[in-house]
């Protein structure tokens, strides 16, 4: 029996922000939250330069008492089914002479095939590249031209249209970066199918977005080897634009200790472009230490901080919940509590006969119900252009402390496809002025978005549309949005 496959992309837990204050400098210490029950880590191999891949446990964190990867051993790892990135903690020293290597996957270039290339699988807590779009005829005769998917990822890149390249993925906006919780690059847009040659085939496919690694000690990291966070390249072909894909954008490399120090290299930059069209964008890089001595490179510069940060619950213990936003259910078959997020194999299927368009349930949380919250879901097929569908104010059910919406979205009939749903809030009066300004600008509208296996995003917009994500904001500017929260809570009658 043929089915109608539907991926479901959502968040899985809330974003939480500060309430406490971090160790200070005058107290000069800094605890990375590692509880040691993974002892001391050395990998190795023979004979260098080699590789150790190392399985990423569900959690996606490592409690290590030191960390210490010698020179020639490059350190890769596999992801989880959730998607998560690396959190590597340790009690003592972190010592980096090796590589640690979080790069996405380059996607495919244009070639004589009948199959779809895949796009590049993305870094641990990053995302995949688009599929490349297929041609079923010949250049000289009738046939169908099909383009690629979107790259995944909260700002992915689009497919290609005739004539356009697919776009590269895109890392975020806002020019300060906590990088608290941590997240990865998205992937590049797939382009279309390739007639060229005199031959039919595969479309380039987009470039992984990296993946993401927060490395913290409770005393000292030195890197005098690499730290490579980089997006998955995309080969295009030089005559055609139109066919080419998107790169993979950079990822994001944190590291937290009381002294970071070494003349090694940190890198988070967009995959290459060979031929034309899709370039990406790079990553985030943030060094967090009382005592900053890193003189190596750092591409991009990112920030620098001399306020460890926190890491964990156990480095900074008291965090606060923050609207969250989930998909639950697609034509009435359940959503698992782990998404997959993959064109290959769907979370949710429905069987032939199920209606469609197919009603999609979107649960929120800490969020208002009714016309101050606008909530839309964006379908990514796995050919052609993304597409977004409001959901009716009327079909907001529940409280502030939960809540349900639906609306139905017509899917590609056997085909898996994508769903990513946001939920837009208007801000007025005294709540409004409770938030940290944004450039100078008051802040207009709340946004939390829900993304594949990963936490719920929450950003702040202004009316002339600048946009900064909650998590990249100073910690005092979280604290702040945290208690204007609580008072819209405190305040809001259903």
């Amino acid at each position: 029996m043929k089915t109608k496959r539907i991926q479901g992309w959502m968040g899985i837990l809330g974003i939480a922000c500060c309430t406490m204050g971090f160790g200070t400098a005058l107290a000069q210490t800094f605890s990375s939250g590692s509880t040691g029950t993974d002892g001391a880590y050395a990998p190795s191999c023979a004979p260098t330069p080699c590789t150790v891949t190392e399985p990423l446990p569900l959690s996606g964190v490592f409690n290590y008492t030191t960390v210490t990867i010698p020179a020639g051993v490059t350190v890769r790892y596999t992801r989880n089914a959730a998607n998560t990135p690396v959190t590597m903690l340790a009690t003592g020293d972190v010592t980096v002479a090796g590589t640690i290597n979080l790069n996405g996957d380059s996607g495919a270039t244009t070639g004589a095939s009948s199959t779809f290339n895949l796009g590049g699988s993305g870094g641990p807590g990053g995302f995949d590249g688009g599929n490349g779009g297929l041609s079923t005829g010949h250049p000289n005769f009738p046939g169908t031209v099909s383009a690629g998917s979107a790259g995944k990822g909260p700002n992915g890149g689009n497919s290609a249209t005739t004539g356009t390249g697919g776009s590269g993925g895109s890392f975020a906006s806002g020019s300060f970066v906590s990088l608290v919780p941590l997240f990865g690059g998205s992937g590049g847009g797939g382009g279309l199918g390739f007639t060229g040659s005199g031959y039919i085939g595969s479309g380039a496919s987009g470039g992984g977005g990296a993946g993401a690694i927060v490395i913290a000690s409770s005393t000292k990291i030195t890197v005098t080897g690499s730290v490579t966070a980089r997006g998955g390249g995309a080969s295009n072909p030089t005559n055609n634009c139109g066919q080419g894909a998107g790169a993979g954008s950079g990822g994001a490399i944190r590291l937290v200790a009381p002294e970071i120090t070494g003349t090694g290299s940190l890198n988070a930059t967009e995959g290459d472009v060979i031929g034309c069209s899709g370039p990406a964008a790079s990553g985030r890089i943030r060094l967090e230490a009382f005592t900053l001595g890193f003189t190596g490179t750092r591409t991009p510069s990112g920030q620098l901080s001399t306020s460890p940060g926190p890491v964990t619950a156990s480095s900074n213990p008291s965090l606060v919940n923050l609207p969250t936003l989930a998909i639950t259910s697609v034509g009435g078959v359940a959503a698992p509590a782990v998404p997959g997020g993959s064109f290959n194999t769907a979370d949710v299927s429905l069987t032939q006969g199920t209606a469609n368009p197919a009603p999609v349930v979107v649960t929120a949380t800490n969020t208002p119900v009714g016309t101050p919250t606008a909530i839309t879901l964006r379908l990514i097929p796995p050919s052609g252009l993304a597409t977004t569908v409001a959901v009716p104010a009327a079909s907001q059910t529940g409280s502030f402390a939960s809540s349900t919406a639906s609306a139905d979205i017509t899917f590609p009939v056997g085909q898996v496809s994508l769903v990513q749903a946001h939920a837009t809030m208007t801000l007025t009066g005294q709540i409004a002025s409770l938030f940290p300004l944004i450039d100078g600008e008051p802040v207009d509208r709340v946004q939390v978005a829900a993304t594949q296996g990963e936490p719920s995003t929450l950003s702040l917009v202004t009316k002339s549309g600048k946009e900064v994500r909650v998590d990249r904001l100073p910690f005092e500017d979280q604290i702040r949005v945290a208690q204007a929260w609580e008072v819209l809570r405190a305040t809001r009658v259903e």
